[in-house]
């Protein structure tokens, strides 16, 4: 026999379908490539829900019992080639009588993540979050599907365990509905370097929380890199956990500049902007998170970036075969109040103020219109990203 869903349209779950949708108005959205939600629903109860976001490459098909427990969960991302692969899924196994928001804790937990070149891990929590914890890795491409219609979600379902279903629109239902101004959910975005040509404009002005800050360039000096690996870390933990990002340069000595903002009606406060590694003098028409070993994309969620951790207020640019000479050498730095930036006499490293100080930090590659490498920009945020002003409000 074949299950018989009702679909309700959203902008997402939340304790209840979030900002209704007509069938029309989702419709429009998928089309255009737009975020939106589709709970489904069998007997007036809420069976699944699928967060669809198509110019993302974006699904997800959560699943629930009879009695509102989320028993599993599948993300399928884009694979570059027009069609979707599952990342990650998630089951959980429990006792009938734990109620919906401690289930998740005690039930046995299975989470599998696939990567496209091929491998699997598996991580098998069978109590939850008490007891045991195995992981194993395999060989073993991940299951794909084309991008689906709008509403032609069987092989969705279906990957998610459900067996044939007819999907219908809902005339009416029970669910509890209430009007927000931001969706409960966004799909996976990572942080993008925008406007950050902008950072290295001499003379621009910037308004930050109703100030105005005017943004200067400075040549801090040449960085010999005698390996081409570039290492961008707080100077503290170049002994540590820094590592060099993956793509290489020639070795040779480049040109280090940083930018600064000037409080307008305090000329004395100038905090860094972003510090710039240029490889070429070719402007950059296109530009990629720079990563280390094991990093992947495909994991960062909205405005999420892979980066380096400050503790000390200072971040440094160094090669990955000069780090152990220079480990101690930011005890002799004093915070870079004054001035913000420094280069040491051998080259070796050169350092500056970290934005507003502690935090962490991404860096950009920029590539020419020949797809060789121009530049490496390290952002220090000084200006909040759009996560960041959902956090004020």
């Amino acid at each position: 026999m074949i299950a018989r869903l009702e679909v309700v349209y959203c902008d997402g779950w939340d304790d209840g379908v979030v900002n209704p949708l007509t069938a029309t108005a989702a419709q429009a959205r998928d089309a255009a490539g737009e975020p939106y939600t589709a709970v489904l629903l069998i007997d007036d109860r809420r069976h699944a829900v699928l967060d669809v976001s198509r110019a993302d490459e974006y699904c997800r098909v959560s699943r629930f019992d009879a009695a509102g427990r989320q028993v599993s969960c599948h993300e399928l991302r884009g694979t570059g080639d027009g069609d979707l692969f599952l990342r990650r899924a998630a089951t959980w196994d429990g006792p009938p009588d734990v109620g919906e928001y401690e289930y998740p804790h005690v039930a046995a937990r299975t989470r599998t993540t696939y990567r496209l070149s091929g491998t699997r891990t598996d991580v098998v929590e069978p109590c939850g979050d008490l007891g045991a914890r195995h992981e194993s890795r395999s060989i073993q491409p991940p299951p794909r599907l084309p991008v689906p219609g709008f509403r032609r979600w069987r092989e969705l379902l279906s990957l998610a365990g459900d067996a044939p279903v007819e999907i219908v629109d809902a005339v009416r239902h029970p669910l509890p509905a209430r009007t927000a101004t931001r969706p409960p959910w966004r799909p996976p975005r990572a942080l993008r370097p925008h406007g950050i040509e902008l950072l290295f404009t001499p003379g621009t002005q910037v308004e930050y929380h109703g100030r105005q800050l005017r943004l200067s360039a400075h040549h801090a000096g040449r960085l010999h890199l005698p390996s081409g690996r570039l290492i961008a870390a707080d100077p503290s933990s170049l002994n540590l956990d820094a590592e060099p990002f993956d793509v290489t340069v020639p070795p040779g000595t480049y040109p280090v500049s940083v930018g600064l903002a000037t409080f307008v009606d305090d000329p004395g406060h100038t905090r860094v902007t972003a510090a710039r590694l240029d490889i070429s003098d070719r402007p950059a028409v296109r530009w990629e998170l720079a990563l280390r070993n094991g990093q992947d994309p495909l994991d960062l969620d909205y405005q999420e970036f892979f980066g380096f951790g400050v503790d000390t207020g200072m971040a440094c640019y160094v090669d990955a075969d000069s780090a152990d000479r220079v480990t101690d050498l930011w005890r002799t730095l004093d915070g870079l109040v004054e001035p913000r930036y420094r280069t040491t006499d051998s080259g070796a490293m050169v350092a500056w103020s970290s934005g507003w100080g502690d935090g962490a930090y991404p860096t950009w590659i920029g590539y020419d219109t020949s797809h060789a490498i121009t530049c490496f920009t390290t952002d220090m945020l000084l200006f909040p990203t759009d996560s960041q002003d959902d956090d004020e409000d």
